[in-house]
């Protein structure tokens, strides 16, 4: 086994370790159902339950994304929902132009990675990506909001109709983006090199580059990733409106941040899964769609929100003391 390798398998955390952060994630979202359920018995219709897996979906998905920049010790991105938002807005003013979806989202996501290789370029030599992604964000939203004069982008497509408002087999198309999102993101982070590569890199940085791995390759590619799982949100969002908003995205970024982190994912690098990362989207949709039902206000959710991501990390975090992490 080689040096590279060797080190590879040493910052995987036991199983027993990651199969507990699984079930405690778990069993507070089965907890969370089940007490909402009590209370308000319209919180476990079946239609609602489809509306939960919907928003988890279009933050689930963002998450996906999120989880390869947190692993790579990048922290996180504060422009992932300015980019969403961008992704929608730009397929939506070139189909206006004339171009069919097809081709309007093949050229939205040129220019999405774009984005995600230069911020992942710039931070990759030295700069602080909580501020580069802030600054990034904010050109974004400049640059939407100078094309479309603050405006919505109407959207006359069936396919984006479809897109945003079909089911298959009963199931929203986001819901079944979602799960394949996670597929994907967890085959890639355990089965493949740059997965295994990212993971080193977060858990000890000098280390990987003294081992001859390629680290701005990494950093630029795990920023790619995150903006085409920005875009794929912004896509939805359009569809399942027929327009392109260019306000709305703001809770975003808190919202993945959020599934991250409650996911388990360390801050610090090194460490994290996308399944525990789509049940913390999920976790965090249900309790917002509950908290929605009561009609308590924005400031109220954000609160409690906040409060159940410090009582989870700090669980997580007891939970890997006693296991001797």
């Amino acid at each position: 086994m080689s040096d590279s390798a060797m080190q590879i398998s040493q910052v995987h955390p036991p199983r027993s370790r990651r199969l507990l952060k699984l079930i405690l994630l778990a069993a507070a979202v089965v907890a969370l159902v089940a007490l909402g359920g009590w209370f308000n018995p319209a919180f476990l219709t079946p239609e609602n339950g489809l509306a939960i897996l919907r928003a988890a979906a279009m933050s689930g998905i963002v998450a996906m994304g999120a989880t390869f920049i947190t692993i790579s010790g990048r922290f996180f991105s504060l422009a992932l929902g300015q980019t969403a938002m961008f992704a929608g807005v730009f397929m939506a003013v070139l189909m206006a132009q004339g171009l069919p979806f097809g081709l309007a989202v093949a050229v939205m996501l040129l220019a999405v990675v774009a984005i995600g290789a230069v911020q992942g370029a710039i931070i990759s030599m030295g700069a602080n990506p909580i501020i580069t992604t802030l600054g990034a964000g904010a050109l974004l939203a400049g640059l939407a909001g100078l094309t479309t004069g603050g405006r919505n982008i109407a959207i006359e497509s069936a396919v984006v109709e479809w897109i945003g408002n079909g089911r298959i087999l009963g199931v929203p198309t986001q819901t079944w983006a979602f799960l394949v999102s996670v597929a994907v993101a967890w085959w890639v982070i355990n089965k493949t090199r740059f997965g295994r590569e990212t993971i080193l890199i977060g858990a000890n940085r000098a280390t990987a580059g003294a081992s001859g791995l390629n680290v701005s390759r990494i950093t630029i590619l795990v920023f790619i990733i995150a903006s085409l799982a920005a875009a794929m949100m912004g896509v939805f969002e359009a569809a399942q409106f027929s327009k392109a908003r260019v306000a709305g995205f703001g809770a975003v970024d808190f919202d993945v941040i959020a599934a991250v982190l409650i996911g388990g994912t360390a801050i610090q690098g090194g460490k994290g899964s996308p399944f525990r990362a789509a049940l913390g989207a999920v976790f965090i949709a249900t309790l917002q769609n509950y908290m929605l039902l009561l009609a308590w206000s924005s400031g109220v959710r954000t609160l409690i929100t906040g409060a159940f991501i410090v009582l989870i990390v700090a669980g997580f975090h007891i939970a890997g003391r006693r296991k001797g992490a």
